[in-house]
């Protein structure tokens, strides 16, 4: 594995006082052609990296502490809001920051308006580690896409050990469900 720390400071294509901030100089290395093949590997890591802790910080600000409160204590109504659509069909279901680094990762899961939300996570052994029932109203989040209703599911991880997690969700609206599975990983 390349060290990217030594690769920016020590490549003769962008000397260390040069100005530019260090994003720039990450895709100016990446865009030489002198540099290894390598080396461009670990900076397209790298760039991928950082746009992904880019878009979660994003979606965090956005969020903000309410949002991450156990579900129950958000007041929220089922009344479809000015332009949200509250249509039970499958969206966005993802767990962030991923990998979750030293914090309690969220599930994030758009279904719209569901009767019932299951979330169970299990080990990559087949193990459940943790199930959540999910009910009540969801809560109305925008970002940048309009507005949709969406439950989040803050996932306390102090009993479990660094890994990687399958969490698999199944909602329910009368007679119709929705099931989705995905993966997310704990750094302890």
């Amino acid at each position: 594995m390349v060290r990217l720390g030594v690769l920016l400071f020590m490549s003769p294509a962008v000397p260390y006082a040069d100005a530019q901030p260090r994003q720039e100089r990450i895709y100016e290395l990446y865009a030489s052609t002198s540099t290894p093949p390598a080396y461009k590997r670990a900076l397209k890591d790298e760039i991928r990296r950082r746009e992904l802790r880019r878009r979660v910080l994003e979606k965090r600000n956005s969020l903000g502490a309410q949002s991450l409160a156990p579900q129950g204590a958000r007041a929220s109504s089922a009344v479809p809001s000015a332009g949200a659509d509250a249509a039970f069909r499958l969206g966005d279901i993802y767990c962030f920051p991923n990998p979750a680094k030293r914090q309690n990762p969220a599930f994030h899961i758009e279904v719209g308006v569901a009767d019932k939300v299951d979330l169970r996570i299990y080990d990559l052994s087949g193990q459940q580690v943790h199930a959540a029932v999910l009910a009540g109203a969801p809560g109305v989040f925008d970002y940048g896409r309009g507005p949709r209703y969406a439950y989040e599911y803050p996932w306390n991880v102090a009993g479990v050990g660094s890994g990687v997690y399958v969490f698999a969700v199944t909602a329910r609206k009368g007679s119709e469900t929705i099931k989705k599975t995905g993966k997310c990983a704990v750094i302890r």
